[in-house]
């Protein structure tokens, strides 16, 4: 997708029909006017005159390496096209071309900072995958802290949003395999990110998918022995979400499960979860025989 608009530059003063420029220079110029004409198009006709554009820049550096004017232009598109990655490279090599450039310079740099963030945190999810569960958080988190700009940031959030199912499936395994502990701690490190995610995003609710993960740590805190280890994350995903129907219900069971049970609070949060009414009344109920 287009993010937004590019910036021209107007490199060339010699008309294409002198005869002065090199095959090389040519085809930067036609790349140039291509960008013109990009820049009054929309949808698919942009796109193509983007690429079309881009297609002619490279060839231009295969003919002539140290084509200055073309890797500024091509460091533009792929600016504005979200490929970071090759971005980087352009720029660099535009500075390694003219030393003296300091707006080259600066951009080298920035673009340097911005793939090394969303290197780490793609490093962050194999991490994650590997076992290192909130060491890979952490990484993924200080990512996020550390972007600028709001395409390095949507990438990062992007690695974020694929991260997390691989958090819960480790979970889910542990959960399976009886490891309790281990399990709820992992499920805990997956709601501090749906949490971050739902930060980065401006959001006031959770991604649907933490709701099956706050289901099944309730069940590694029950079979643990410990129906209170979810108490705190419950009430923070209700800081984030407070009118999450599944944080509300699986925290009141956390409240019945207390000894005595706590059938008041319960009747609460069932009720803020959208229960039946004669369920919330029966707990009521049993609040007033307590």
């Amino acid at each position: 997708a287009i993010a937004r608009p590019l910036i021209i530059l107007i490199l060339l003063a010699v008309p294409i029909l002198s005869g002065c420029q090199t095959k090389s220079e040519k085809l930067t110029y036609s790349a140039n006017e291509t960008l013109k004409q990009a820049l009054q198009a929309n949808g698919q006709e942009k796109a193509k005159l983007f690429s079309q554009a881009h297609d002619q820049l490279q060839e231009a550096i295969k003919l002539d390496p140290n084509n200055l004017d073309a890797y500024k232009l091509l460091g533009q598109i792929d600016d504005v096209t979200g490929n970071s990655e090759e971005a980087t490279k352009v720029w660099e090599k535009a500075s390694e071309l003219d030393p003296t450039d300091q707006k080259l310079l600066q951009q080298a740099r920035m673009y340097k900072a911005r793939q090394e963030m969303i290197d780490n945190a793609s490093k962050a999810v194999d991490q994650i995958k590997s076992g290192d569960v909130e060491g890979g958080m952490r990484a993924l988190k200080d990512a996020l802290v550390a972007t600028r700009t709001p395409d390095t940031r949507a990438k990062v959030v992007g690695i974020l949003q694929e991260a997390i199912p691989d958090i819960v499936k480790v979970g889910d395994q542990q959960l399976q395999d009886k490891k309790y502990p281990d399990a709820l701690k992992t499920y805990d490190q997956a709601l501090r990110g749906y949490m971050l995610l739902a930060e980065a995003t401006k959001k006031q609710t959770l991604d649907p998918g933490a709701d099956a993960m706050m289901h099944s740590a309730n069940d590694a805190a029950k079979a643990a022995g410990t129906p209170d280890a979810t108490f705190r994350m419950l009430n923070d995903a209700l800081t984030v979400d407070p009118d999450n129907k599944v944080a509300n219900m699986e925290l009141a069971q956390v409240y019945l499960r207390r000894t005595p049970p706590d059938y008041e609070t319960a009747a609460d949060l069932e009720e803020r979860a959208g229960a039946p009414d004669a369920y919330v009344a029966k707990l009521r109920a049993e609040a007033q025989r307590h």
